[in-house]
């Protein structure tokens, strides 16, 4: 099974993924109509039935728990509405969010590992800071995990690259003001399962952002990310035949023309995105408190240098 961007888990990896799991698809199949009827029971809620595969995908990086599940969907329609910023106006075709894909980079690679897991490679594209704007990269981001999560893809866990290279010291300081937000969504709204996270030709100055990141992440997923001193490091945990030319590896496209494809993936699915737009939480019909914690939605106080290095 494949897509024209991503490559898919066979049939017998997929069996796999779910006996690990300690389920089966047909068990799968009930548990998803469970939950969209327990949706349709929750006045504050869209109606489930536009995002039938999403919820498919969020119980099975959930570990098939019905209670866990349900949970992170109520935390990702929450935030996609609280926060317009990074999860609303989503059109790839809008001006804003085609410079970000100019000026930044962050594409799932079409190959899974052996295991079945995803591994995403986002970098800064050009060094000039005159067209970097972090919420549009940030919604770029999000654009991305959404439309894998709700069409294009099936995989087990997740593995991010973030590759520094052209990371200059003006784009941290126009990130910091709003990291905290963008790391607390992104392991809220989306229950991705992070098996590894890899940071490649970090810069001295960078340290404090990766200290701050540190600081905000959960303990188990901070103690999985490794900091590698080059490429043929990298390649230690990463076979080769899933990393794009320009990174050493052998699969046939450079990361240059995976942005490309997966800009015209983008594009393709603006319909979608559009009608994504209003899929938020109806804030007034809500009769519990929303699981979010609200002080994580606020933005750093002080400059970069005033962040002391630990």
């Amino acid at each position: 099974m494949a897509t024209k961007t991503l490559l898919l888990p066979s049939p017998d990896k997929l069996k796999e993924i779910y006996q690990d799991l300690g389920t089966t698809e047909e068990k799968i199949n009930a548990d998803v109509l469970t939950i969209m009827e327990w949706m349709r029971k929750q006045p504050h809620l869209p109606n489930p039935d536009v995002d039938e595969r999403r919820i498919r995908l969020f119980l099975i990086l959930c570990k098939n728990s019905l209670e866990r599940t349900k949970e992170s969907l109520d935390q990702y329609y929450t935030l996609k509405s609280m926060v317009p910023e990074f999860f609303g106006n989503r059109d790839p075709t809008a001006e804003p969010l085609l410079r970000s894909m100019k000026t930044s980079l962050f594409i799932p690679l079409p190959k899974l590992t052996p295991e079945g897991y995803r591994i995403s490679l986002s970098r800064i594209r050009c060094p000039e800071i005159d067209n970097f704007e972090f919420a549009d990269y940030v919604k770029v981001n999000f654009m991305s995990i959404d439309i894998r999560l709700s069409k294009l893809d099936m995989f087990k866990k997740e593995i991010f690259v973030f590759d520094l290279k052209d990371i200059t010291m003006a784009h941290l300081t126009a990130m910091l003001p709003q990291m905290k937000k963008f790391i607390y969504c992104a392991t809220t709204a989306y229950p991705l399962r992070i098996q590894e996270i890899h940071i490649l030709n970090m810069p001295s100055y960078a340290q404090t952002m990766v200290n701050m990141v540190l600081g905000v992440l959960k303990k188990k997923i901070a103690n999985r990310i490794k900091i590698h001193n080059g490429i043929e490091d990298l390649k230690k945990h990463i076979n080769s035949d899933i990393l794009p030319l320009d990174y050493g590896g052998t699969f046939p496209k450079t990361s240059e023309e995976l942005i490309v494809d997966w800009k015209e993936e983008l594009i393709k699915h603006r319909d979608w995105y559009l009608s994504q737009n209003s899929v938020v939480c109806d804030e007034n019909k809500r009769t519990k408190k929303p699981a979010v914690k609200m002080n994580m939605l606020a933005g750093v106080e002080g400059s970069f240098r005033k962040l002391e290095v630990d």
